[in-house]
């Protein structure tokens, strides 16, 4: 084995902090960049960074790579935020400090600076650009992800490292990367640059809208505030020093349908795309019993190739297939090729076949919305006899051993004892009740399905148990209020009043009995009673007990029984709009 570079963990760390772009316009967005010779795992940042409040931060990404310098191998970890301004100024970021390797580390302060128009002769700001194929996808769909990176005028093209697409819901296929040099235009009325396009699969498993960014380093010469900074080159100074720039994209949301669930076809194993079946190749077209052979189907498409799964092995009488598997080849050679094979091992264990059987196989295509049927058709065979194979033949013993002659069929003895006893030697089947009890079956089924009906109806219909619940309780608590005033209980009387106007009141709002007022029954009331005689005893009733119940002094709440009639005809009025 070689021996690695010893990483650089004792070196002073010397942090720097910048902004890029570090003049820009009002609503445009910078990244404030802090940079660390130290790993990331010792360096601790506060949650929260001081910045004006005309300022707006958010988080970007952070990352760590390791940059050759010397016999050693430096650590540089980057951290990025992403500001924006809204008024015109120089805003800074004032000196703060980390902690690193358990030390207190201070990062200087930097400068941002908000202008109407940017000076002349300012270079154009290198942005990481993300673009996804489709934005709304199924689950399981292939998506294209495309990163662009275009070279600055006057300086040769960077190339992108650690490329990272971030986010939750879906995977990323790392063996699916193609990066590649091309010229292309930033935008409309510029001269195509040369510009780095890395793309890469990613695969999402979870439905709904997802969010995804991206985050790489970007290595190669590149100008900053007007300096050129040349990778590699000696001698250059302090603040030109040569380092590997963290960029990071917008966020990109895209909305990720569900498969439906109608319509799927047997076979499927996720397949989602447009994909094609190539005709299937077997190994030889002569076999003798016992003997293997081996079936291959190419499938094309444009799906995810890269996790094609192989449709599960069917199990005929006359043929033994083993699982499926995929080709092993580098994923980089399926993506150039742009296809996938599928290999089975087909055994077959008689002669009588003349075709390999059918596997059925199926995928959805997002283009027709619906399932394909992909199954693989059956091959032309001749099947001659011959030695089964050591493990076919015990396998053809053990079925022989199981087939034995049946007996001739013969009576039994007769019983030495006695049965249960009988009423009658009449027939079951020939009694009266017999055709009755057939009844039984069918009733209880329709029954059940009587039932069942009306729960789906008060499942869709909840407003119903409400108010059936609302009724059964306010005439429990009007047989409460009867005896309290039968009784001259005065408190028990105007406590139960007004929980059962609550109770009355309670299904035509979403909320509880306990939380009613009166001004929550007065509008269940009809409306010529509201301002009547009706309305002032729902009044009279609330305000007396609520003043029982928190005034300083008690309340005369023997006054109320007296309105024991008015009363009747409130809660007979709430009873009627149940």
């Amino acid at each position: 084995m070689l021996s690695q570079p010893k990483i650089d963990v004792e070196s002073p760390v010397v942090p720097t902090a910048s902004f890029e772009p570090p003049v820009v316009r009002t609503g445009e967005s910078t990244t404030y960049r802090i940079t660390l010779n130290a790993l990331e795992e010792s360096i601790e940042l506060p949650n929260k960074i001081t910045a004006p409040t005309n300022l707006i931060v958010r988080a970007g990404a952070h990352a760590q790579i390791l940059a050759v310098t010397g016999m050693m191998l430096q650590p540089r970890t980057t951290f990025n935020y992403r500001l924006q301004a809204t008024e015109l100024g120089q805003f800074t970021i004032p000196e703060f400090n980390v902690k690193v390797y358990g030390k207190q580390i201070s990062v200087p302060a930097a400068q941002l600076t908000v202008a109407a128009t940017l000076p002349d002769g300012l270079p154009p700001v290198q942005q990481l650009g993300l673009g996804l194929s489709n934005t709304n996808p199924f689950v399981g769909e292939a998506v294209h992800a495309r990163l662009v990176l275009s070279s600055q005028p006057g300086t040769a093209v960077q190339s992108l490292g650690q490329v990272q697409i971030n986010g939750q819901g879906f995977i990323v296929d790392q063996g699916s990367a193609r990066p590649r040099i091309e010229m292309l235009r930033p935008r409309l009325g510029v001269p195509a640059l040369p510009t780095f396009t890395y793309e890469i699969i990613l695969t999402p498993i979870a439905s709904g809208t997802l969010s995804a960014f991206a985050q790489a380093f970007a290595t190669g010469n590149r100008i900053v505030g007007g300096g050129l900074i040349i990778a590699g080159a000696p001698n250059q100074p302090p603040n030109l020093v040569p380092q590997y720039t963290l960029f990071d994209s917008d966020p990109v949301q895209f909305k990720v349908r569900e498969l439906p669930r109608q319509g799927q076809l047997p076979g499927f194993t996720g397949a989602v795309g447009t994909f094609t079946l190539d005709k299937p190749e077997l190994g030889t077209n002569i076999v003798a019993v016992g003997e293997p052979v081996k079936l291959k189907v190419k499938v094309y498409g444009d799906g995810n190739l890269l996790r094609l799964v192989p449709p599960p092995a069917p199990r005929p009488r006359d043929w033994q297939l083993l699982p499926a598997r995929n080709e092993t080849v580098p994923p980089q050679f399926v993506q150039a090729q742009g296809f996938a094979t599928l290999s089975y091992i087909l055994i077959p264990s008689a002669d009588k076949s003349r075709a390999t059987p059918a596997i059925p196989f199926s995928g959805f295509d997002p283009q027709l919305g619906a399932y394909v049927d992909l199954t693989i058709p059956p091959v032309p065979i001749k099947i001659i006899p011959g030695a089964a194979a050591v493990d076919l033949t015990a396998v053809l013993q053990a079925n022989s051993a199981d087939t034995q002659s049946e007996k001739e069929p013969a009576l039994s003895a007769l019983a030495t004892a006695s049965g249960l006893a009988a009423g009658s030697l009449y027939p079951l089947q020939r009694q009266l009740w017999f055709p009755l009890m057939q009844l039984v079956p069918g009733a209880a089924f329709l029954g059940l399905w009587t039932w069942d009906r009306r729960r789906r109806f008060l499942e869709q219909h909840p407003d119903l148990v409400l108010r059936r619940r609302a009724r059964r309780a306010l005439r429990h608590e009007r047989r409460t209020l009867r005896r309290a005033a039968n009784a001259k209980n005065s408190t028990g009387f105007a406590t139960t009043a007004v929980n059962a106007m609550r109770v009355a009141c309670a299904p035509h709002y979403p909320a509880e009995a306990r939380a009613m007022v009166a001004s929550d029954v007065l509008p269940i009331l009809p409306e010529s009673a509201r301002t009547s005689r009706p309305g002032e005893v729902v009044q009279r009733f609330f305000a007396v007990t609520d003043a029982s119940r928190f005034g300083k002094v008690p309340a005369e709440l023997q006054a109320l029984l007296a309105l024991h009639s008015d009363l009747e005809l409130v809660l007979d009025q709430l009873e009627s709009r149940l």
